[in-house]
């Protein structure tokens, strides 16, 4: 008997020792994606605290007309490169996460094919730019746009990667790196010339060098090497992709609308707040970049509960913080002359909070294969998007386009909750 009370007490002490063990482990992962989501979003804020220090420079260097263009350029090149990726970043980091096994054969299979899709991105541009018989002075700063935006582009699918494999921190340091030299050289430029042309050169040039560094890295970084095991195009990636063109659509239509009813200079003030918006995003971004592992592998909804409350959480002070000072912050930001914006941007801090929200539960959507979901609210975004900047642009200018954006991310909230009913 007493053989028998030692040999429980043993068993008692190893269930206690791995328990503890279990415990440690869960902690240190949970510490490591703390750490994680802190850095990236410190990169995030860094990346995109430069090129809003480079929106800032160029409002100020740049005329009023050449400053339209940079927007004008900017959103058509950011556009191009989310239509050449067509969702394949999402689908590889998704892949990876779940079959980590195989990840270096998926990138493998899919980079050959984003390469591919990127040229023939790069050529249409080219080709309709001509047959438009665009003027030269506004053709070639928007061409040079665009391919700092594809490059750009590769780089960020290769992040992707990164992520699926649980190493945001490779992402957080290229990317800090990368827009620590952007906005060196870009300053530059604009104090040396505030031309286009000289400024375009300058954002591709740090581009081109991350992408080289970021092909060398991953060929020596270690990821599983067998074979791949991947969904086909149409019936996984092709949802995901136009479901996520659809968003960059809708996203983004709105710059082009106001170009066509109110002209380059109504643009150029659009641009800069909605600049801000989007700089405010990168929190809830970092957040969603570093939980995506969380997501797919989720069982249940307490992951999605947990992400959505705190960056909808955080996106409410912000967007409160924003519509109290947006006088302020426009001026000290952009100077007296974009003032007349002010109430564009109190009304874009409204959709803020949903912004946030809508980025968790479109990564759940994701996260349980539920692309067709996801690419069917896209397009009923898109349509309904259009719909309101058209009524809205000609009668309230900018205020307008604000208000179709909030009206559409509401739209989004209702679609993805709608889609996520029920078990997982």
């Amino acid at each position: 008997m007493g053989s028998a009370s030692l040999a429980t007490r043993a068993i008692e002490r190893d269930s206690t020792h791995k328990l503890t063990e279990g415990e440690n482990s869960f902690r240190n992962a949970k510490l490591r994606d703390a750490a994680l989501i802190v850095y990236k979003t410190l990169a995030d804020a860094a990346s995109k605290g430069a090129f809003f220090i480079i929106t800032i420079v160029a409002a100020r260097r740049l005329t009023p007309w050449a400053f339209g263009v940079f927007a004008l350029g900017t959103t058509l090149g950011w556009m191009l490169a989310v239509l050449t990726d067509f969702g394949m970043q999402m689908h590889l980091a998704r892949a990876v996460a779940s079959r980590p096994g195989s990840a270096r054969a998926l990138l493998s299979r899919w980079w050959r094919l984003r390469v591919l899709t990127a040229a023939a991105g790069l050529t249409i541009l080219v080709i309709g730019l001509m047959l438009l018989r665009v003027d030269r002075a506004l053709a070639i700063p928007v061409a040079l746009f665009a391919i700092v935006y594809l490059v750009t582009g590769l780089i960020e699918f290769i992040n992707y990667y990164y992520r699926g494999l649980s190493r945001s921190d490779l992402e957080s340091t290229l990317t800090l790196w990368q827009r620590g030299a952007t906005l060196i050289l870009a300053v530059a430029a604009l104090y040396w010339r505030p031309d286009l042309i000289v400024l375009a050169m300058a954002l591709l040039l740090p581009a081109i060098a991350s992408l080289g560094w970021s092909l060398g890295f991953v060929n020596r970084l270690d990821g599983g090497v067998a074979s791949s095991t991947d969904d086909g195009f149409v019936a996984d990636v092709l949802p995901i992709g136009l479901g996520i063109v659809f968003s960059a659509v809708y996203f983004r239509v709105d710059v082009l609308l106001v170009q066509l009813w109110l002209g380059a200079e109504a643009v150029g003030r659009y641009n800069a707040v909605f600049r801000l918006v989007d700089a405010i995003r990168l929190f809830p971004a970092a957040v969603l970049a570093v939980t995506l592992p969380w997501l797919c592998r989720a069982r249940d909804y307490r992951p999605l509960f947990g992400v959505a409350a705190f960056v909808t959480a955080f996106s409410l002070v912000i967007s409160a913080l924003v519509w109290i000072g947006a006088e302020a912050i426009i001026s000290i930001l952009f100077g007296s002359r974009y003032g007349a914006a002010a109430p564009a941007l109190r009304i874009l801090a409204l959709a803020l909070p949903l912004l946030s929200m809508n980025l968790a539960l479109t990564h759940q959507l994701i996260g349980w294969n539920r692309q067709q979901a996801f690419a069917a609210i896209c397009a009923a975004a898109l349509v309904l998007n259009v719909g309101l900047n058209v009524f809205l642009i000609p009668g309230f200018a900018i205020e307008g386009a604000a208000w179709a954006t909030v009206g559409t991310e509401v739209c989004v909230t209702a679609g993805c909750l709608y889609a996520l009913r029920g078990q997982p």
